[in-house]
């Protein structure tokens, strides 16, 4: 399995990116260490080979949105990023996406993902009904919230992931 996040060769990769002669090739991959390690984000291909994300407990709901929605898919990263931009330089009041599990509306005040799928386990029952968790994906918040820089960041991220050679290292 390969991971894709800051572990022992940290080092290494940032000695190898400074060492490059193109100055903008080397400062674009050192920031983006930096941010991956600024978010403490974990991004891996499962033994499918689909990409997976892991983080901060309280980004659950946008690792799933990755995950689910933009998969394997540079394309959707770009029309998202795009989005973006059009509500950056005011070309439009907002954007939405809708996705297999998630809608996302972008405008200027942020980004929201809200959890479009309902859970057949939603049914109130007894671990429902004293506040037990179940373990499964009703677990996971059903919005989101962030700003545009750390959207456009994360969705950078998983385009160079997803890019990244998938091969075992």
């Amino acid at each position: 399995m390969a991971w894709y996040h800051l572990n022992e060769k940290t080092d290494e990769k940032l000695a190898f990116f400074n060492s490059l002669s193109t100055i903008g090739i080397r400062s674009r991959a050192r920031d983006r260490l930096r941010t991956i390690m600024a978010k403490n984000l974990k991004m891996f291909f499962d033994s499918d080979g689909s990409p997976r994300a892991r983080g901060p407990s309280s980004e659950k709901l946008l690792m799933a949105f990755l995950e689910e929605d933009v998969q394997g898919s540079d394309h959707i990263c770009h029309d998202l990023m795009d989005d973006v931009t059009a509500i950056e330089d005011e070309s439009a009041e907002s954007r939405e996406f809708i996705g297999n599990a998630h809608s996302v509306v972008i405008t200027a005040e942020g980004v929201t993902i809200r959890c479009t799928i309902e859970d057949p386990d939603d049914e109130p029952d007894e671990a429902a009904a004293t506040g037990a968790s179940t373990g499964t994906d009703s677990d996971l918040p059903k919005l989101y919230e962030t700003g545009l820089k750390h959207f456009r960041e994360v969705l950078e991220d998983w385009e160079a992931f997803i890019l990244d050679d998938q091969s075992p290292a």
